[in-house]
C-alpha cells in the first residue's frame, strides 16, 4: 500500500511539473457582430457621435443597420484600449482576420477606420 501511495504521489508531481512547465493560452468566445433585427452578419452601420460623457465602463453607442433600416445597441463586452489610431487599425485587422470578416465587403472605408 505504501509503494502505491508513493507512486501516485510520483505522478501528481510529475504532472503538476508538467503543467507549470506549459504555456497556457485560453480563447475566450465571443459575440458575432450581428444585427439583432435581420441577422446579417458584420452589416454596414451608421453611427452619430454625440457629445455625451460618462464612465468607460457605461459606454455604449447606437448603431442604425444600413441592411435593414432598424436602429440598435451596442455595448463593448471586452476593452482594447490604445494610444494611437495605428495600434488601432492593428487591432482591427487582426479582429476582422481571427472572425473571418476580411471578405470584400469589409472595408475601412465602409467601417469608418
Amino acid at each position: 500500500m505504501e509503494r502505491r501511495v508513493e507512486e501516485l504521489l510520483e505522478r501528481g508531481v510529475n504532472a503538476l511539473e508538467k503543467l507549470a512547465a506549459d504555456e497556457i493560452e485560453f480563447q475566450v468566445e465571443t459575440k458575432p457582430p450581428v444585427c439583432p433585427h435581420c441577422g446579417t452578419m458584420n452589416p454596414i452601420v451608421r453611427v452619430e457621435e454625440t457629445a455625451n460623457q460618462g464612465k468607460l465602463a457605461e459606454f455604449f453607442t447606437q448603431a442604425h443597420c444600413l441592411h435593414c433600416n432598424n436602429v440598435f445597441y451596442v455595448i463593448p463586452l471586452q476593452w482594447e484600449i490604445l494610444k494611437t489610431v495605428e495600434q488601432t487599425r492593428e487591432i482591427i485587422e487582426e479582429k476582422l482576420r481571427v472572425g473571418g470578416y476580411t471578405n470584400g465587403n469589409d472595408t475601412r472605408s465602409d467601417q469608418g477606420a
